[in-house]
């Protein structure tokens, strides 16, 4: 599997750093709440905007919290990598917690507390950084999230790309991890599907 270094994540890392509070929120507030006949947003996808809001809000605090156990398995040259995710994931938190009460949220999806309540903490204090990563990197963010911000993108939420741009870094940095710890690749392929 030809697979970046560790350093190549580290610099996409540096790169890819953006503020939270940048983020301009007013248009999306704007369609939050006006009529549907002004621009606003029809009660359905208010709903299940809503609905992924709140559940990226529970994803995002429950990664960033998740990382420690899994940093402490990693060998030493992965480490900060997942420093830099770390913090990327605790800027995401903060993001959703500001989106949620600037703009509006629902109640998070069921199946994302199950998700990310209960199966990633068992992943992550497993002992098995294969079991970590291969749930947290190639599950839940090269699909659930990935999947869902492409749905918050093409509906033109602020700040999904950048949620986005993180996320596919730390995709890549998963399947290196993986490609380290020998994981085949079709393994690795198979998570993906």
């Amino acid at each position: 599997m030809g697979v970046a270094g560790y350093a190549h994540f580290l610099a996409l890392a540096e790169r890819a750093q953006w503020d939270e509070e940048d983020v301009d929120l007013r248009e999306d507030a704007r369609r939050w709440r006006a009529p549907v006949t002004g621009g606003g947003l029809a009660p359905g996808e208010r709903e299940r905007l809503g609905t992924l809001v709140a559940s990226f809000l529970l994803a995002e605090t429950a990664v960033a919290a998740e990382l420690d156990p899994i940093i402490a398995l990693a060998p030493p040259q992965a480490q900060a990598c997942f420093a830099a995710q770390q913090r990327d994931e605790e800027r995401h938190a903060r993001f959703f917690a500001r989106y949620a009460a600037e703009v509006g949220t629902g109640e998070p999806d069921e199946e994302w507390r199950e998700l990310f309540e209960e199966r990633l903490p068992a992943a992550a204090r497993s002992g098995s950084l294969r079991e970590a990563v291969g749930l947290y990197h190639m599950v839940l963010e090269a699909v659930v999230l990935k999947r869902a911000l492409h749905t918050l993108v093409a509906a033109g939420v602020a700040g999904a790309e950048l949620v986005l741009r993180d996320e596919r870094w730390h995709i890549g940095f998963g399947v290196r991890v993986l490609s380290d710890l020998g994981v085949p690749e079709r393994e690795v392929l198979s998570a993906l599907r």
